[in-house]
């Protein structure tokens, strides 16, 4: 396999080296997310937020919590997880035992920056900060 990077391929590619094959693929092919133009982030920051709720998730509150610009790609998105669930696909586990999942936001300005009163800093969720998802086994 040989990651392809430069002008003449196809940004993001993989390419099989085997000498008949020689076929390019992406690291979404046979999954849930293939040709889906959602990013990678979001599509697993979707399925942490759909498996980690209790009572269940809508489609309108996916697209208010990754920021997509339509109902459509929410809905589409929570039918593939949806899916992907009924069929096992994601029952399966790849780690065994116990694991863990926490989530942190980074970037953005320091907190305590505001020297006037008017505007506390925001903090978490609705700010501009870059969101991070962790697995871990305990």
């Amino acid at each position: 396999m040989t990651r392809l990077n430069g002008e003449a391929h196809r940004a993001g590619c993989i390419q099989c080296n085997n000498g008949e094959c020689r076929q390019q693929f992406t690291v979404t092919v046979k999954s849930v997310m293939e040709r889906s133009k959602v990013s990678l982030v979001k599509w697993v920051l979707a399925f942490h937020l759909i498996c980690s709720s209790k009572k269940g998730f809508s489609a309108l509150q996916l697209q208010r919590e990754l920021g997509l610009e339509s109902y459509r790609t929410a809905w589409f998105m929570m039918h593939r997880i949806r899916h992907a669930l009924a069929e096992g696909e994601l029952t399966e586990p790849t780690m065994q035992g116990a694991v863990e999942a926490d989530e942190s936001y980074f970037g953005g300005k320091p907190r305590h920056s505001n020297k006037h009163k008017d505007a506390p800093a925001k903090r978490g969720r609705g700010t501009k900060k870059t969101p991070v998802v962790v697995f871990g086994r305990t």
